[in-house]
């Protein structure tokens, strides 16, 4: 077999936006997969805990690469990678944020912790992701006092992210869609992760299929010997992919891989 591994987003490849699990079709067709050997590997901008099983519904990944590739962990959940945000990264994004009171929350081990605009911030993933319950109450801003996080999550208009980098360089801000950024330390990319963790399982890049949709995703299309950007992709992503997989409303990650691991069979 040509292809050892797939890489895969969740987020508008994987999971429909708004809905709360992956369809059953993509499930069976990744379960099949494995069966014949594949490794599936998620990398998403979700912390572990927002990938569980009610999102999973019943799939159970080979290794996960988290909160844009700052935390990697194997299919028992032990921690293969970790790099968290630094106390300057973090004070910086809630003064900024704080002073225009743009909503605000890290990405923690047990949660997304929102230092800045709660009711906001909760609304907002309860509607992008129907799990609204994975928002927590950190308005108090002492989470980062037992760990640090790994990545963060605010909603702010272009404009403000220029602003911030000319005050505060040095983080990353991937746009999820309009005015809505995971932000994260640069090289803690999906990329870089996958980079790693192929090393430690002894595989090439050559050797993996990757299938996203989103802005983040360009560089571990890059990466892949083989990528797929879904229909639903914007341009820009479209076109760093080699190929196009069909809508995630159309299960297109099911006719990726039943096309290419599992001969054309449901």
């Amino acid at each position: 077999m040509k292809y050892k591994a797939l890489l895969l987003d969740i987020d508008g490849t994987l999971v429909v936006p708004g809905e709360p699990c992956i369809r059953p079709g993509v499930v069976r067709a990744l379960r099949q997969a494995q069966q014949q050997g594949v490794l599936v590997i998620l990398a998403t901008g979700r912390t572990a805990f927002a990938a569980g099983k009610e999102v999973l519904a019943g799939l159970r990944p080979d290794y996960g690469i988290y909160a844009n590739g700052a935390w990697v962990l194997d299919r028992q959940g032990q921690t293969v990678l970790e790099d968290r945000l630094t106390a300057q990264n973090m004070y910086t994004l809630v003064d900024f944020c704080e002073d225009y009171d743009y909503p605000l929350a890290f990405c923690y081990e047990d949660g997304y912790y929102v230092y800045v605009e709660y009711e906001r911030m909760r609304d907002c993933y309860q509607e992008m992701t129907g799990h609204g319950d994975h928002t927590k109450d950190g308005e108090d801003q002492d989470r980062h006092l037992q760990s640090m996080p790994f990545a963060a999550f605010v909603m702010m208009p272009p404009e403000a992210v220029e602003a911030y980098h000319a005050k505060y360089p040095g983080l990353k801000f991937a746009p999820y869609s309009i005015d809505r950024y995971d932000v994260f330390k640069p090289e803690n990319s999906k990329a870089e992760a996958a980079k790693k963790l192929l090393d430690k399982l002894g595989l090439s890049p050559e050797e993996v299929l990757a299938i996203g949709d989103g802005v983040n995703d360009l560089e571990m299309l890059e990466l892949a010997g083989c990528s797929y950007a879904m229909a639903n992709a914007p341009a820009q992503v479209q076109a760093a992919a080699d190929h196009l997989a069909p809508d995630v409303r159309q299960e297109g990650v099911a006719a990726v891989v039943r096309e290419v691991f599992l001969g054309g069979n449901s």
